[in-house]
């Protein structure tokens, strides 16, 4: 199952129209301020939910009369952000694939939590995406391989999001690795290119925050 979270960073309406026109998700879940850009495009959430801090009432009211919607409210004072909460409920909604939208463009911790939050998913098995106009993001935990033709942007950068990644092999780029251990303070990773039709991103142990991205 897809689920797309519906984030309440910045919200580019074009392009998440079209990113949600191409994923036809099976499920939405608006979050926060997240569904300022819901009620613009007249999209009903399967789920709502947040402390609502930053959404004005009468968008929150909007969807509260409509009662097939659930909706789940939280206390600002909580131990995770709406983000982290909505992807753990599309965790246990049984998501396979979970693709975030407005999950950059705002506050940078709250960025730097949604990338955790990647993290969290996939030890969970499950895949996640940060996506927006420029970057698409991802953590990987088992070798890839990417096509030149499919990939987003130009440009891709790896990144340990575990103590370190043992045995990096970068094959089919600009900038190869071979059996290279990765730490989690290293930037060797940063602004790679694709040069094969194909290229493999294989390692042994860790994890790896994936970034692929165009100027």
């Amino acid at each position: 199952m897809d689920t797309l979270l519906l984030c309440g960073g910045h919200l580019e309406e074009v392009f998440c129209l079209n990113v949600i026109e191409k994923l036809q998700p099976d499920c939405i879940i608006g979050i926060d301020r997240g569904l300022d850009f819901c009620y613009r495009n007249q999209i009903h959430p399967d789920y709502i939910l947040g402390d609502f801090d930053s959404i004005d009432k009468e968008i929150l009211d909007y969807y509260e009369n409509q009662s097939e919607i659930p909706v789940k409210r939280y206390k600002p004072e909580k131990d995770a952000t709406d983000t982290r909460i909505g992807l753990e409920l599309a965790i246990n909604l049984g998501s396979s694939r979970v693709f975030l939208l407005g999950a950059t463009g705002g506050r940078l911790d709250h960025y730097m939590g949604n990338l955790q939050s990647l993290t969290a998913a996939r030890r969970e098995g499950v895949e996640a995406w940060i996506l927006d106009s420029r970057n698409a993001l991802t953590v990987l935990d088992k070798p890839a391989v990417i096509s030149r033709k499919e990939q987003f942007g130009t440009y891709i950068s790896f990144f340990s999001m575990s103590d370190q990644v043992e045995g990096l092999t970068l094959t089919g780029f600009k900038y190869p690795l071979h059996e290279y251990t990765m730490t989690n303070f290293d930037g060797i990773g940063v602004s790679n290119e694709i040069q094969e039709e194909t290229a493999k991103i294989e390692f042994s142990k860790g994890l790896v925050l994936m970034v692929m991205s165009r100027d």
